[in-house]
């Protein structure tokens, strides 16, 4: 039987060949598994030194992902980064750097119109409210939500 560092360490790597985590992620990970704390961070600060965790790194390239292929809003995706533990200013950096040129108002109109087919049998106010919070849930501001759904209720108007 291997020793507990060793069963430790192994199973990080498993982890991280697999996909990219945070450091609190691979934290609460060994900790489920009942590793000693003392073995948690050993493990986790080698993991570290050799560059296998990285939350700079995680945060710019999981912000970057659900911008673009996501077209996810700046606060999904700020929410999620926190529940893996990013730290907030490090988050807030990925996130102005990933933004940066991007008009979010012209992302939540292209997801917006895609999504307002569905709805174009519904009751205007119906699709109105159906409209907004689908662009909220995938995390654009309340005010472009409503912007957005003011632009394409007018465009549906005059359409019919």
């Amino acid at each position: 039987m291997k020793e507990p560092l060793a069963r430790a360490r192994n199973y990080v790597y498993w982890l991280i060949s697999k996909q990219n985590r945070t450091k609190k992620e691979i934290i609460d990970k060994l900790t489920r598994k009942e590793y000693e704390k003392d073995i948690i961070a050993q493990v986790v600060k080698e993991a570290e030194e050799n560059e296998l965790i990285n939350d700079k790194r995680y945060a710019f390239a999981y912000a970057s992902d659900r911008m673009n292929f996501y077209k996810s809003g700046k606060n999904l995706i700020k929410m999620k980064l926190l529940q893996k533990g990013v730290d907030k200013e490090l988050i807030d950096r990925a996130l102005e750097f990933t933004f940066r040129g991007v008009d979010e108002y012209k992302q939540a109109l292209d997801i917006a119109k895609r999504r307002a087919r569905t709805y174009k049998r519904l009751d205007a106010k119906v699709m109105a409210r159906r409209l907004t919070s689908y662009i909220v849930r995938r995390g654009f501001s309340f005010d472009i939500a409503l912007r957005v759904t003011k632009t394409i209720v007018k465009e549906i108007n005059y359409e019919e």
